[in-house]
């Protein structure tokens, strides 16, 4: 921005008290408050359009789920000053909120004392409230991508509020089109990790964020002991910007923008992760030793990934997975094979639960490595017919034992290592002696992921923060509606789209999977393989034994060998929605038509795609036909993995088999028409 107009920006904020009103206005917005008690009474854009305004609450809440102890704004009337940019309220001695102007955003922040209560919630800001009747969308970081949540979710009777840092939000961030105009309310927070709840609410009958009101909440997960203080982070209210917009703005403003790239993190191996798709291996379903697996026959490269191969198969024996069950022999053999077939390493493990039955947990106590609750007692989950305790990383002894077994795959010559839970696990908090406060169970991790981060470690699902260090996140959408139904039933079936939040987060710093142990979100059909090419998503297969040649595991690998050096690891440059359920994503000179509706479009079969670089062209026709073009100089090369016979029209003026055999043809103008047969490798179109 040059001086003049930093002037004019200064020059256009400012402030003024209409009665009972506090005046905030700005370039690119103006914001009222009530002088009487600091609630925000509405939220205005440029051009005068209100996108929120007054509801439940006054600026701040503390343990609004605690009737009995909470307190909130609405019990003071603030005293008020305006300075350089700053309107402070006060509220005796108990709360001082600042709100500090900028052109196109505001800045909140919260001071506050405790009282005689454990503050375990702050609500802030309180009270933001938009109209059922205007709003167009909402955009949430629940579960990646994220989602774009239409008109009639707002009109719903439902709680879908969820904690971050989870699978179910990656980012404290919240955005609504509302009345033609934008707003995204999200935390600037570089600093350790504050938890919070957030979401649009709509309740039925007279409750509050009922009618034609929903909420929008925005609640910190807080421990503040009586009698002292708690300070927020800044809250940054943005007006004006796009969804797309305003989620760069948040990878901006929290630092995400300068994590690693996948480029920096991977090296010149990143041109192998970029074409190899995740091969899940069952150990217990191949049930052969792995001397007798036939890697050979399997396309290459491929992310092998072994699981269930631990003694008593999965979910058993955490944190002990290695030396791994000896009827199945050698791991590291195994990772020997994988290697001398170009193929790259990366095995199943969980650092986060233990089993107490393991060998480790037989030399220790739960007390010693378990996230505590309150009461001092150890926290847990079943996972089936296992129950295992949820470990702190702040203990020294699952600190050791972490690092000990990242050692020891490292000296197996595994190149990644999978770990489930962590990203997916919601926050919770950790009363732990070593933790250094209950909030920091997410923060532990972090800081004990960040010295190996070099090992090339996944994770289950994911969120912002763990992208710094973590080279892969599996999981997302797809999986938790097909497997689980969780979409529909938290936000309404037909209510919801999914929408790549995520992936202009963060895809040029994490590789993204749909695998998550669960086989109906592998390459199993269209939508899934349409889903992938739209968000950037990796392939992700199940081998069985003697499916070596399966159709779709083919197909899957000739899609990730000929697309993804176009799109892994590179940043969405932009998403646009052409027609219900068909959107075009653009990745560098990659651009992607995605058909996810029930009918053909632009000659896109139904659940299929068009992907189009500089150098190869992928097509889902109709009857199931996908065919692979990709060119070099003057020729090209034709591949049809999956479907039967099937007429191909391209520029040239001769066609053979791969092996130089010729084929059939017929000329029109510059273009030859063949019929491409089925089983056939690849034809040469010169």
């Amino acid at each position: 921005m040059g001086v003049l107009a930093s002037v004019a920006a200064a020059v256009a904020i400012g402030f003024s008290q209409q009665g009972d009103r506090l005046v905030v206005h700005a370039p690119g917005y103006s914001v009222v408050l009530s002088a009487q008690n600091g609630r925000i009474v509405e939220i205005d854009d440029a051009r005068g359009r209100k996108l929120l305004g007054a509801g439940y609450g006054c600026m701040w809440w503390l343990n609004p789920d605690h009737h009995a102890t909470s307190l909130g704004g609405c019990s003071f009337r603030p005293a008020h000053t305006w300075r350089g940019h700053t309107l402070t309220l006060t509220y005796g001695k108990t709360a001082t909120v600042t709100l500090r102007a900028a052109a196109k955003s505001f800045d909140l922040r919260l001071r506050v004392a405790s009282g005689g209560s454990t503050r375990d919630e702050v609500r802030f800001p309180a009270g933001l409230v938009g109209d059922t009747r205007t709003v167009q969308a909402g955009y949430t970081p629940n579960v990646l991508p994220g989602l774009r949540l239409g008109p009639s979710f707002f009109s719903r009777v439902g709680n879908p509020i969820q904690i971050y840092p989870s699978r179910w939000a990656f980012a404290d961030y919240l955005a609504l089109d509302s009345g033609g105009g934008h707003v995204a309310v999200y935390t600037v927070n570089r600093g350790p990790i504050a938890p919070v709840s957030l979401g649009f609410l709509h309740l039925g009958g007279n409750a509050p964020c009922s009618g034609d009101a929903y909420c929008v909440i925005h609640q910190f997960e807080t421990w503040v002991l009586p009698h002292t203080t708690w300070a927020s982070p800044i809250v940054r209210v943005r007006v004006g910007d796009t969804a797309e917009e305003s989620i760069l703005a948040y990878r901006n403003d929290n630092g995400i923008d300068a994590y690693p790239s996948l480029a920096a993190k991977l090296g010149p191996s990143l041109a192998t992760f970029a074409r190899a798709p995740l091969v899940k291996a069952d150990v217990a379903k191949v049930a052969e030793p792995y001397a007798k697996w036939p890697l050979a026959q399997l396309p290459s490269p491929i992310l092998l990934h072994p699981v269930a191969y631990q003694v008593g198969g999965h979910d058993t024996g955490d944190p002990d997975f290695l030396p791994g069950d000896p009827q199945w022999g050698s791991l590291a053999a195994l990772v020997a094979d994988a290697h001398a077939h170009g193929d790259v390493f990366m095995p199943y493990d969980n650092l986060s639960w233990w089993d107490p039955s393991s060998p480790t947990m037989q030399q220790t106590t739960q007390s010693a490595v378990a996230a505590l609750d309150a009461a001092g007692a150890p926290q847990t989950i079943d996972y089936g017919d296992h129950e295992g305790v949820i470990v702190s990383p702040w203990s020294p002894v699952v600190r050791q034992r972490a690092l000990q077994e990242l050692d020891a795959w490292r000296g197996l010559g595994a190149d990644c290592v999978f770990l489930d839970q962590i990203g997916a696990r919601p926050w919770l908090r950790d009363f732990a002696p070593s933790a250094p406060t209950p909030l920091a169970y997410d923060d532990g991790w972090l800081s004990l992921l960040a010295p190996v981060s070099s090992r090339c470690l996944m994770a289950e699902d994911g969120w912002d923060r763990l992208a710094a260090d973590v080279v892969g996140f599996h999981g997302g959408l797809l999986m938790m509606q097909r497997e689980l139904g969780a979409v529909d039933r938290y936000f309404g079936a037909g209510n919801w789209q999914p929408y790549p939040l995520a992936t202009w987060l963060l895809h040029d710093k994490v590789l993204m999977y749909q695998h998550d142990l669960y086989p109906l979100t592998m390459a199993i059909d269209g939508d899934v393989l349409t889903w992938n090419a739209a968000f950037g998503l990796v392939e992700s297969v199940e081998w069985h034994p003697g499916g070596e040649a399966d159709p779709w595991l083919v197909l899957a690998a000739r899609l990730q060998e000929a697309l993804g050096p176009h799109y892994a690891g590179v940043p969405l440059a932009s998403f646009t929605t052409l027609a219900p359920g068909v959107t075009r994503s653009v990745f560098g000179d990659l651009t992607v038509l995605a058909n996810r509706s029930e009918k053909t479009y632009d000659g896109i079969e139904a659940h299929g795609f068009r992907a189009t670089a500089t150098d190869v062209t992928v097509q889902a026709y109709p009857g199931d036909h996908w065919v692979i073009e990709q060119r070099s100089g003057g020729t090209t090369i034709v591949r049809q993995p999956v479907g039967g016979d099937f007429q191909v029209t391209l520029p040239g003026t001769s066609v053979t088999t791969s092996v130089g055999a010729p084929v059939p043809f017929t000329r029109s103008g510059s273009n030859v028409t063949f019929t491409y047969t089925a089983g056939v490798e690849a034809y040469r179109v010169s």
